[in-house]
């Protein structure tokens, strides 16, 4: 058969961080080549005030609003075929962060997925590593944001460690720069430094046991400090040649910007006048890591969270041109199912089974879902029994829960309540506990449905645990749908338990007629 590809696209890749939100437009062709029609940024700071209690301020979430309204509009002149949209610190820390995105929901039709500090740490390692030269040379990979800081470390096929850390330019600034509108003392830097190095002892531990030749610190603020050294006499020649700024470049900058007042500061060369309560506290976290990991400078990137969905768009929708498979959805899943301890046999043939059947299904017609929806089964599948780990009794409920709170790589946060959903769903039983996904269309609702019924068949098909279907599927004869079953041997526990399915076979298969059972290996 041969491979159906996808058609050229315009794509929006959107990136709400806790202190700017960045927009790229790009035209991806069928062979998988990329034109960047837009770049678009607004500092909002939408982690003003929202770290002293956890709470997004009405005004910063005004600004965020009016920013991505913007977008919205430069979407649809643009005509924008997709919209990719993550949110990161600021929006998964605050008790409000839900709402916002529901807010924002309503009033630019953006829907924006919250994803976990893990999960942004992934996206910046794919974003950055695929710019720089292919080597099996470990690098580090620093990104210091508003509300948190990814510490990644990697070469050019895989990362080795992901972290993620609750210290930013912004929430620093919440702390140590409120009503502070005069110099900078050595003993307040220090303040901020033992800070940082406290809440990130855990991540820099882990970086320590490596031995990393290159440093690239992603991040609007070091990238701000590297054009102050730029504009003065302090920068050497590998600033202007390399983008490498140096340690003691660092600490120089560091030293006029401390001596300066706030209204000073704004004067100096090079400044962005919108990062100045928020500079001072970025450079902390950069010369605090610096100092602890050894790097005598590091590689200033621009690179970041929209590159990183870039390439993972065009992995999963045009495998044809992908260079590198880096199999994170899998690797997580499969980790953590290993972790659950979960029964590797059983699972895998519940997943090969609920595969047949959304393969034959699809094949006469049944549904049209997609191969995004076919992976997330198959990932239900091998996670369905995982509650057990914590126990038998209401296991389905114990794995939603789990799923739901786990950090999964290459999952958005609608992606991951889906696949939680479907964990939850997999037994006959309807539990009228299990939480709804009440903000997808009803068109999406009914997908999941269908999905949850070919899980709870292969589940069914293999109660035994033994593994005596050896194969399910749809198949029309005539106006009628049959589910035609394999057997190796008699299977009287699977015979009783896939009667249970029946009704809901009707209700999504009207055409359903029978089971029709084969115990005639093909």
């Amino acid at each position: 058969m041969c491979e159906v590809r996808e058609k050229d696209k315009i794509v929006a890749l959107i990136d709400l961080g806790s202190n700017s939100v960045r927009m790229s437009i790009v035209q991806i062709y069928a062979n998988g080549a990329v034109s960047i029609l837009n770049h678009v940024k607004h500092m909002v700071q939408l982690g003003q005030g929202a770290f002293l209690n956890n709470v997004l301020q009405r005004e910063a979430m005004d600004r965020t609003i009016a920013a991505l309204s913007s977008f919205a509009q430069l979407c649809e002149t643009s005509q924008v075929d997709e919209i990719i949209a993550v949110a990161t610190s600021a929006v998964r820390d605050s008790e409000n962060g839900n709402a916002f995105l529901a807010e924002i929901k309503e009033k630019t039709n953006f829907s924006v997925s919250c994803i976990s500090g893990i999960e942004e740490a992934r996206l910046i390692y794919k974003g950055i590593s695929n710019s720089l030269e292919v080597s099996s040379m470990l690098r580090f990979y620093l990104d210091i944001g508003g509300g948190s800081t990814e510490f990644i470390l990697g070469d050019s096929y895989k990362y080795r460690e992901l972290d993620s850390v609750k210290v930013g330019c912004v929430r620093m600034a919440n702390l140590f720069m409120q009503d502070k509108h005069g110099v900078i003392s050595e003993k307040e830097y220090k303040q901020m430094q033992n800070y940082v190095s406290t809440l990130a002892n855990h991540a820099i531990g882990r970086m320590e046991s490596y031995v990393a030749k290159e440093m690239i610190v992603s991040s609007g603020t070091v990238k701000n400090l590297a054009e102050i050294a730029a504009c003065l006499d302090i920068q050497d020649k590998r600033l202007i040649k390399d983008n490498f700024l140096s340690y003691k470049t660092l600490c120089q900058v560091v030293r006029l910007l401390c001596s300066r007042t706030e209204e000073e500061r704004k004067k100096v060369l090079g400044i962005n006048p919108k990062r100045v309560n928020v500079i001072i506290p970025g450079a902390a976290i950069l010369q605090t890591v610096m100092e602890e990991l050894g790097f005598d400078g590091c590689y200033v990137s621009s690179l970041g969270v929209r590159e990183g969905l870039l390439r993972d768009y065009i992995e999963k929708h045009f495998p044809h041109v992908k260079t590198q498979d880096t199999a994170d959805q899998d690797n997580s899943v499969f980790k953590f199912a290993k972790n659950c301890r979960y029964e590797e046999q059983h699972a895998k043939h519940v997943g090969f089974l609920s595969l047949a059947l959304f393969d034959s299904a699809k094949q006469i017609g049944i549904h049209t879902l997609k191969e995004e929806d076919r992976k997330l089964l198959y990932y239900a599948a091998i996670l369905h029994d995982i509650g057990t780990f914590v126990s038998f009794s209401g296991h389905d409920m114990h794995g939603y829960y789990l799923v739901r709170h786990h950090a999964l790589l290459g999952f958005t946060e609608t992606s991951q309540e889906e696949l939680a959903y479907l964990v939850g769903s997999h037994r006959m039983k309807e539990i009228k506990q299990l939480p709804q996904i009440e903000n997808l269309s009803e068109k999406r609702r009914n997908e999941l449905s269908m999905l949850s019924l070919f899980l709870k068949l292969a589940e069914a098909l293999d109660r035994s645990h033994n593994q005596t279907i050896d194969e399910a599927l749809f198949k029309r004869e005539g106006n009628s749908v049959i589910l035609d079953i394999i057997l190796t041997a008699p299977s009287a526990v699977e015979q009783e338990k896939i009667e249970e399915g029946r009704k809901l076979l009707v209700k999504f298969i009207p055409e359903f007629c029978d089971f029709r059972w084969n115990c005639e290996k093909k």
